[in-house]
């Protein structure tokens, strides 16, 4: 009998599949070409690629759940907040400058190889949808109660700096909305779920780390 995580996890694994081809064509694309003005817009294309594989691996391997929010309101937060911005990455044009580009790469770099730390303490926990797995509060998830997505907070960022426009910048407003409203969600599930989650926000913050323990 299939079951809503399993077919849900069979559509995550086909969306991201196809990402990850449309992000390896382009470095693929120059290096046959042996093109190298554009070299910076490509990789920060291509570097999505890693956390993407990273996101694969962890929601074929995940926990089974023991809570999902309900309504299709949470489904459509998770969705858009995972993958507005890297479809919008794909289908607009680079910024035509080097100094962005270089800039964007930086920080497209910075937000891709600490999402991937914190998926990696997330570990089986990981999951687009907002359910409940396994309560994680060690590691980032003792700074914060959502490093993931304050990670990628700073990849897009740099997604916007690389394909800088009006059209672009509002995308990335909508994303950080619907990632907000997605870890609202969550934490909605979490709790239910978990009766210890409520001292844990107590004592962490939510994205924004504290300067002081007082």
């Amino acid at each position: 009998m299939l079951t809503e995580d399993f077919v849900g996890r069979v559509a995550v694994v086909i969306i991201m599949t196809v990402l990850v081809i449309f992000a390896s064509a382009p470095l693929a694309i120059h290096l046959q070409q042996g093109q190298s003005g554009s070299i910076p817009a490509v990789v920060t294309q291509v570097a999505s690629t890693l956390f993407l594989g990273f996101q694969l691996v962890m929601t074929v391997a995940r926990l089974p759940p023991r809570g999902t929010a309900r309504g299709i309101g949470p489904r459509l937060a998770s969705i858009g907040g995972a993958f507005v911005m890297l479809v919008a990455m794909y289908l607009t044009p680079a910024f035509d400058s080097e100094t962005a580009q270089l800039l964007a790469l930086c920080l497209i770099f910075a937000g891709t190889v600490s999402s991937i730390f914190c998926l990696y303490w997330l570990g089986r926990s990981f999951s687009i949808m907002a359910t409940a797995r396994r309560l994680v509060t060690t590691g980032p998830y003792a700074v914060v109660r959502h490093p993931l997505y304050l990670c990628e907070a700073v990849f897009v960022l740099g997604v916007v700096i690389s394909h800088l426009s009006l059209a672009m910048v509002v995308i990335g407003a909508l994303q950080c909305i619907l990632q907000y409203q997605r870890a609202r969600n969550e934490e909605g599930i979490l709790r239910q779920t978990f009766p210890e989650y409520d001292e844990y926000a107590r004592r962490v913050p939510m994205l924004l780390p504290r300067l002081s323990k007082s």
